[in-house]
């Protein structure tokens, strides 16, 4: 892990430091500011910040359309408010599933209501996705899931090559990165990226962890699909097929560029026939 605790209390006088989360690239604490007040400290594990290198500078655009205050930043760690609520995610997960669905969807409206923000520095969609195309595949594949990438990869480079409006996009939009305040929903955690309003809601359709059945649900995945197409103003279909995508990649991630035997097999096989309709 770059840096340390200690480093940045020092660095932005900062106490009280109590761990609340480690995702593997970062590490969250709660802490208090010499103010009283409290925040959350992100410390990175690389000192890019891997993908969210770019989400600050959005987030910051995106400041009166909900997104959450960041109160300073360096290579390595960020400092923004500290945010009191559950999550969409946690309310899908108390069953409250078709509410999830709406906020989430009202949520992406107002980040990308007009006039869109203009940020430099964004990753494009054409570079994140670009390490997917020279995946190869293990022994333990099985030949569905390869016939299904393979679909995958073809229609990721159809998608990327039709991008008719390039508009700056969260990344990561879905309901664990939407928290509900006393104030209203505030959104956390951008990537950072730059492409098709069809990709800002696509990995939502994988959401909210937790709840794999759920998401499996095709009464779940259609009434996904109404309302975040509606709320990007984007056709169901190409929605979809940027769920089967997104999907796609995310198996990629997991695998290390090598696709082999992966939980998320069924799913993508259910976007891709949904995404065919």
């Amino acid at each position: 892990m770059t840096g340390t605790p200690d480093e940045f209390l020092a660095r932005w006088r900062l106490n009280a430091p109590c761990p609340v989360a480690d995702t593997g690239h970062a590490r969250v604490w709660k802490v208090r500011q010499d103010n009283g007040q409290p925040a959350a400290l992100k410390l990175y594990a690389r000192a890019d910040r891997g993908n969210e290198a770019a989400g600050t500078r959005l987030m910051r655009a995106w400041q009166d359309r909900g997104a959450v205050r960041i109160i300073a930043e360096v290579e390595t760690a960020v400092l923004m408010e500290w945010l009191d609520g559950p999550s969409l995610g946690d309310i899908a997960r108390d069953g409250r599933t078709d509410e999830a669905i709406g906020e989430l969807a009202k949520v992406a409206s107002r980040l990308h209501q007009t006039p869109k923000v203009k940020v430099d520095g964004l990753k494009p969609l054409d570079q994140v996705f670009e390490p997917l195309f020279s995946c190869t595949f293990s022994d333990n594949c099985t030949p569905s899931l390869r016939r299904d990438f393979m679909s995958a990869m073809g229609l990721a480079q159809n998608l990327l090559g039709r991008q008719d409006r390039m508009v700056p996009l969260h990344g990561d939009l879905h309901h664990d990165n939407v928290i509900l305040t006393g104030d209203g929903p505030v959104v956390i955690d951008a990537k950072g990226y730059l492409g098709d309003p069809a990709f800002e809601l696509a990995n939502a359709l994988r959401h909210p962890k937790g709840l794999p059945s759920l998401v499996r649900q095709p009464r779940q995945i259609d009434r996904c699909l109404t309302a975040y197409a509606q709320a990007m103003r984007v056709s169901r279909k190409r929605l979809a097929q940027w769920a089967a995508a997104k999907c796609a990649l995310s198996i990629f991630w997991r695998s290390g560029g090598v696709i082999g035997l992966d939980h998320e097999a069924d799913l993508l096989n259910l976007f891709l026939r949904v995404a065919d309709q």
